[in-house]
């Protein structure tokens, strides 16, 4: 408990540089959220904080929460990020459970976590418990027949295909299921530019 309030502390008070979007998966997630002011906000299991100074230009008192399911990710990752008067949370959560109200947030995004989530249909409709009617879930991913070949990938990940995803959405309770395909630019170790090819599903409560 008193690493919670410390961390929720430490969101209070350093000025963050705004950046431009990127040409990176989780900004193309950003961008395609159509916030308004005083609007709530879930992430599932952040890999960082650089994004959030883009998503908090985009609406006035935006609401903020990332959850997270390692203690040294926290530690590591986001003990260091001020929020600059926005609200900020980070929620350890544990198995498949979001510990927040039903009803609460306005949107819900994740890119790159479903390889790692025990139960895909019960982490999806715990985000659909919590997003208020009408609310929207964006899910990124790389889908199966492009990441099952990849030798970094073998151990611990599971894919899917596009039809499973959308499958999972459809369980959970969501509606208006769009599938979007997007590509993510970023540099490799030697300065060169890769590609890669992403999926994001989407859908309403």
């Amino acid at each position: 408990m008193e690493e919670q309030e410390d961390l929720n502390t430490l969101t209070q008070d350093q000025k963050t540089d705004v950046l431009p979007p990127k040409n990176t998966l989780i900004f193309k997630l950003l961008q395609d959220l159509p916030l308004k002011t005083d609007e709530k906000v879930l992430e599932i299991d952040p890999a960082g904080t650089e994004h959030l100074s883009y998503l908090f230009q985009k609406a006035k008192n935006i609401s903020y929460s990332g959850t997270y399911a390692i203690e040294s990710a926290i530690k590591e990752t986001f003990f260091t990020y001020k929020a600059d008067g926005n609200a900020v949370e980070f929620i350890k959560t544990t198995g498949n459970k979001l510990d927040f109200q039903d009803n609460f947030f306005d949107y819900c995004f994740t890119a790159n976590t479903i390889y790692f989530w025990p139960d895909p249909l019960k982490y999806l409709a715990e985000s659909y418990s919590v997003l208020k009617p009408g609310g929207k879930m964006n899910l990124a991913f790389v889908e199966k027949n492009f990441g099952g070949d990849l030798p970094w990938t073998q151990l611990d990940f599971t894919f899917y295909e596009i039809d499973e995803v959308k499958s999972f959405f459809k369980q959970s309770g969501f509606s208006n299921i769009e599938v979007k395909k997007v590509m993510e630019t970023i540099m490799d170790q030697n300065g060169k530019e890769i590609s890669k090819p992403f999926i994001v599903v989407s859908g309403r409560k």
